[in-house]
């Protein structure tokens, strides 16, 4: 046992001693052959620079030559185009041919040639400038063709001198593989043949070893799972603040809706869902969108106790074979199990605004919850945000009384049409409106008589306008209406139709009918009454005025000559 012990030992150590011989040899004869590729790759680089140089080259002179026949300046570019190239070119090819004194003597001589050619086209453009093509030719003598050729020869003979030394550094190649060659034939068999022989011994190591990379395999496998899950989450993390931010650029609540939609599509590919909004009454959720297939389907609308989440005003999750009963606007089956549902609800400064439903056959999803509740958070503040903003500016371009846009909407719209119209050559019509007798109305009966009266109004006004039209309250009870694209036919047509309804209009305040009221309107039009929107408003105004003292109740349409004299004042 101990000599074989021993003889297995020397065998070993014999072994190692071939592979060590076979991996120097192996080393060295692939740095050899390494260095001998990298020497024939720099070689054949030399040799495809000098063609691009001469590629190069011919281009301008086609260029020059294009140039002096057609006159064309694209030619012009294009030899400049090469011109500019050429020393950048030359500079590498000198920076690669500087190891070899020889080759570097020829580049330079070929770099003088090449720019003793450079400067025989220019001189020839220059003949062409001041002669015309007679003159170019002139300039294209003996001197030329001897340089064009002196060119050539040079790139010849560098061309050649590379072509020797690629023959010799591809022997060189074939050396240092032939002994790579050698070395595997001779030392690694019989290195072989040494380990056979012991492979007895090692066996039992081998079967350890292997072992032991199983176990690795499986702790590598494992690591690999946690990175896996580790990038998942990252990118969970990503998309989240992406949809985030974007939640918070979206400039309605429609957006927004979108917007949700894509994101849990994406983010539960598997999974049913249904995106539901509380209605202003608070006592319906009504659908507004909805992506995937449900494993349980949902109404289109439910009252809100139907949904054990918009009661309790936090998620509810119901797993299959769950105990706890299901909501009820959820479609349960008679048999079998429920499959897993999960309604979030979405809530935002206290305020409900409506419910997330997800569906699945499996619970794989759940594990997600996580993002979807931030997610679900994330989408009931941008909403609750966008209502706001909403109401907002409602209340900021809207009188409350009538509901009609108020006196700086009218200003900034009317500016806007009137460019709009400028631009596309269209007419419009702006009509100011005043009802007759308001003030002894609203002293016989009251504040709130005159309130319901103009509310009324202002009601007639929206219904009897086209969904174009512009309709304010100028102040008082004084209104206007902005007609965009429409001629005076259609104007006028459209106030005596505004004044006939004021005339029939019954009012209703405290159970009683209020008197009727009339209206007087007076009518401008772009252009031929003016191009801006002040002088509009005094034109229509204008006319009020006239329907006023003409016996009210009537139709006025400003005068031509006096808008003559508006368009042109300072």
């Amino acid at each position: 046992m101990p000599k074989r012990r021993l003889a297995n030992r020397l065998g070993l150590l014999a072994a190692a001693l071939i592979f060590v011989a076979v991996g120097v040899g192996v080393v060295l004869g692939a740095h050899r052959f390494i260095y001998d590729a990298g020497r024939v790759s720099h070689t054949n680089e030399v040799i495809a620079l000098v063609g691009a140089v001469e590629a190069h080259l011919r281009d301008g002179e086609s260029a020059q030559r294009g140039y002096l026949l057609t006159a064309d300046v694209g030619y012009l570019a294009d030899y400049q185009r090469s011109r500019d190239e050429l020393p950048g070119m030359i500079a590498n090819l000198q920076d690669l041919v500087r190891d070899n004194p020889e080759q570097s003597r020829l580049v330079l001589a070929w770099k003088i040639e090449i720019e003793r050619r450079l400067g025989q086209i220019d001189a020839t453009l220059g003949n062409y400038a001041i002669g015309g093509l007679p003159a170019a030719q002139r300039s294209i003598g003996k001197q030329v063709r001897q340089t064009s050729a002196a060119l050539r020869a040079q790139a010849r003979q560098l061309v050649a001198n590379e072509t020797e030394l690629l023959v010799l550094r591809a022997e060189s190649s074939r050396d240092s593989a032939n002994l790579l060659r050698a070395l595997a034939i001779l030392g690694i068999p019989l290195g072989l043949v040494i380990i056979a022989v012991v492979y007895g011994w090692l066996a039992a190591e081998i079967r350890h070893r292997a072992r032991a990379e199983d176990a690795g395999d499986l702790a590598r496998a494992e690591l690999l799972d946690n990175i896996d899950a580790l990038e998942r989450q990252g990118t969970d993390l990503n998309e989240l603040s992406r949809y985030g931010g974007m939640l918070q650029s979206c400039v309605s609540v429609e957006e927004a809706v979108g917007l949700a939609t894509q994101y849990f599509s994406r983010l539960l590919p598997d999974t049913g869902g249904t995106l539901y909004r509380v209605r202003a009454s608070q006592d319906y959720a009504e659908e507004v969108a909805h992506w995937g297939e449900h494993a349980l389907n949902g109404p289109a609308m439910f009252p809100l106790p139907d949904c054990w989440a918009l009661r309790r005003g936090q998620p509810h999750v119901h797993r299959a074979h769950h105990e706890l009963l299901p909501c009820a606007h959820v479609t349960t089956p008679t048999l079998g199990a429920t499959p897993t549902y999960v309604c979030v609800p979405l809530i935002a400064q206290g305020s409900q605004l409506g419910l997330l439903y997800l569906s699945a056959h499996d619970d794989a999803f759940l594990a997600r919850m996580d993002l979807v509740k931030t997610a679900a958070e994330q989408l009931s503040m941008a909403l609750s945000s966008l209502e706001l903003q909403s109401r907002l500016r409602v209340q900021s371009i809207r009188e409350p009384l009538t509901g009609l846009f108020n006196r700086r909407y009218l200003e900034e719209s009317l500016a806007r049409e009137l460019a709009r119209c400028e631009r596309r050559g269209m007419p419009l019509g702006l009509m100011m409106l005043d009802v007759d007798h308001f003030k002894r109305f609203n002293d016989v009966h009251g504040h709130a008589g005159g309130d319901a009266l103009l509310a009324e109004f202002g009601r007639l006004l929206q219904a009897l306008s086209r969904d174009e039209d512009i309709a304010c309250r100028y102040g008082g009870e004084e209104f206007t209406l902005i007609l965009p694209e429409a001629d005076p036919i259609t104007v006028q047509a459209r106030a005596e139709a505004i004044r006939a309804g004021v005339e029939g209009m019954r009012v209703v305040h405290l159970g009683q009918e209020l008197p009727h009221v009339t209206v007087s309107i007076g009518v401008a039009m772009f252009p031929q009454h003016g191009g801006l929107g002040d002088t509009l408003l005094r034109q229509a105004d204008v006319a009020l005025y006239r329907a006023k003292h003409a016996g009210r109740n009537r139709v006025e349409i400003a005068a031509t000559d006096v808008a003559v004299v508006q368009a042109v004042a300072p």
